[in-house]
């Protein structure tokens, strides 16, 4: 697979105001007359600079899945595109074969075949399942009122890397008695996600405490569609048209 390295370039000035009118709805691949191609490291200190209080979405935080602290908050840094930094808590669940004992083999969501998705193949990372709160609009931030679906792309930044993700997996809901988990917590990905940033991958031993930024591109025109076989290939074709985009976007 192709895991762009972050490059060590000066990093965006951003320009708030700008951020929170770009339009993603629309947004195509760059041409090759566009302007020159931006950095992870460019579009990570923007989002990063775009991470303020203004533009938290959830009034409540977030529980960091690895330590369980309550201090993890998502923040929309450009118009449809939610950013949040937290662990990495290996999820092995899905049609690959797995020997952690609480492995399951359903995910929340499907490749375009309806196969369940492959944990050891797809990179995916989790969001929670419902709204804990119970309440409309909800305090915790809950992807269904932020036009994600399932398969939604997202730029995972870790350490040196960067690749693409795919929404795959939920954390678990209020109607769920299957472990002590809730769908507050944020910072759980797949095995693929894990080893493609170089984080040890093991669904019972692996996982990574802090440092990872998920970066999420809601609408229909960010929906990667595939197969087990494929979806971690056409999300990392989607890995520079997304920086673009969003450098693009929080350009000054």
């Amino acid at each position: 697979m192709v895991v762009a390295a972050l490059a060590l370039a000066t990093p965006l000035a951003v320009n708030s105001a700008e951020a929170a009118t770009a339009d993603f709805a629309d947004a195509s691949v760059p041409s090759a007359a566009a302007a020159p191609a931006y950095t992870a490291a460019e579009v990570l200190a923007g989002v990063k600079k775009n991470s303020t209080t203004a533009n938290k979405v959830n009034s409540k935080p977030h529980i960091n899945t690895m330590t369980r602290s309550q201090n993890v908050n998502v923040y929309q840094v450009a118009t449809g595109v939610y950013a949040y930094s937290s662990s990495l808590a290996v999820d092995d669940d899905g049609s690959d074969p797995d020997s952690d004992p609480d492995h399951q083999d359903q995910t929340t969501f499907q490749d375009s075949n309806g196969k369940q998705l492959a944990a050891h193949h797809v990179p995916f990372y989790v969001l929670g399942d419902d709204c804990w709160d119970r309440k409309s609009p909800c305090p915790h931030f809950f992807y269904k009122e932020h036009g994600i679906k399932g398969r939604q792309f997202a730029l995972m930044f870790y350490k040196s890397k960067v690749i693409g993700a795919i929404f795959g997996d939920t954390q678990t809901g209020n109607s769920q008695t299957t472990s002590d988990n809730d769908s507050r917590e944020l910072g759980e990905a797949s095995v693929k996600a894990a080893s493609s940033l170089g984080i040890p991958s093991s669904g019972t031993s692996g996982g990574v405490d802090n440092g990872v930024t998920v970066v999420i591109f809601s609408g229909a025109s960010w929906i990667v569609n595939g197969s087990n076989a494929n979806l971690n290939a056409n999300a990392q074709a989607m890995v520079q048209k997304a920086l673009d985009t969003l450098g693009a976007s929080m350009k000054p």
